[in-house]
């Protein structure tokens, strides 16, 4: 028997949502883009606005939650458990997991998360009589539940049966060694980014931009009723258009802006390609300031 076996959630469903989702929040994103460019008055704007807000905000989590899907795995081994969904890493040693069931088996299963889709059934519940039970599933139904020493773990793998077998077979064989117990939480990443002073400066000198030129911009739209971008080859300038058209520039700038960070995110991750991230935040400095310098020389 192999010392070391890894099953797999279910995956194309929470896939297909997944894409389905970004597709619908993407096409609002766009929506809002095409409206500001076409308004006329500055109260128009809220309703594009909310629609741009909701995909900067909505497609980014839903990209981390497909990459979680696809980097899961449950490992069994002599020694121990391991858990894998995405940025989140539990070990479980042989000798501190109590016992493995089914959720049918349970006299009372444990309820899902209050948030949840199908491929990301994600987060903490409490037990009716019990700890917490830690969701890193991508179903609701036919769970594995474990019983550690301080909390029960849900997981959904694609083979519910061979899974509880195999787990079973390694308990009659034996512990040579348990796993060394290591819990890791994605708010790490976060954390380590804070610490290093040249990460932190980056993002926030990036964010700050992006900040000064949505000011600079909402103060500059009440001012003017049009403005002209650029000129003609003639030498003449363009038509005028509505001043309000300016809110288009801290849009796209956030956007890559976020954007670059969010990717900067899962290469900061691996030290081998941190030079990666530091390109990728840099470039949303550099996008800023030439936001920044387009408007001076519109203006």
């Amino acid at each position: 028997m192999d010392e070391r076996i890894t099953f797999y959630p279910s995956k194309r469903t929470g896939t297909i949502v997944h894409i389905a989702l970004m597709l619908i929040f993407s096409a609002a994103g766009i929506w809002g883009i095409w409206g500001v460019s076409t308004v006329q008055m500055a109260p128009q704007l809220l309703p594009y606005l909310a629609l741009i807000g909701l995909f900067l905000v909505t497609v980014p989590y839903l990209i981390y939650h497909l990459y979680a899907l696809h980097h899961s795995a449950y490992i069994l081994e002599r020694g121990g458990i391991t858990l894998q969904w995405g940025w989140r890493s539990v070990t479980l040693p042989v000798d501190q997991v109590k016992w493995v069931y089914r959720d049918i088996d349970l006299e009372i299963p444990p309820r899902p998360p209050a948030l949840h889709w199908p491929g990301s059934v994600t987060g903490v519940r409490k037990f009716q009589r019990g700890p917490e039970v830690e969701f890193l599933a991508s179903r609701v139904k036919r769970l594995v539940i474990i019983s550690a020493s301080d909390r029960y773990y849900a997981i959904s793998p694609l083979f519910v049966d061979e899974f509880i077998s195999t787990y079973l077979d390694f308990v009659e064989l034996g512990a040579l060694q348990p796993l060394p117990e290591e819990s890791i939480q994605p708010t790490l990443v976060l954390s380590e980014i804070s610490r290093n002073r040249l990460t932190l400066g980056i993002i926030l000198a990036g964010g700050l931009l992006n900040i000064s030129l949505l000011i600079w911009t909402l103060l500059v739209i009440p001012t003017r009723e049009s403005i002209s971008l650029g000129f003609r080859p003639d030498g003449l300038p363009r038509l005028a258009l509505e001043s309000v058209r300016l809110i288009l520039f801290p849009i796209l700038s956030s956007s890559a802006f976020l954007a670059n960070l969010v990717l900067g995110l899962f290469m900061f991750r691996n030290p081998e390609n941190r030079a990666l991230a530091y390109i990728l935040w840099a470039a949303g400095i550099l996008t800023a300031l030439l936001f920044l310098i387009g408007l001076s020389l519109i203006l």
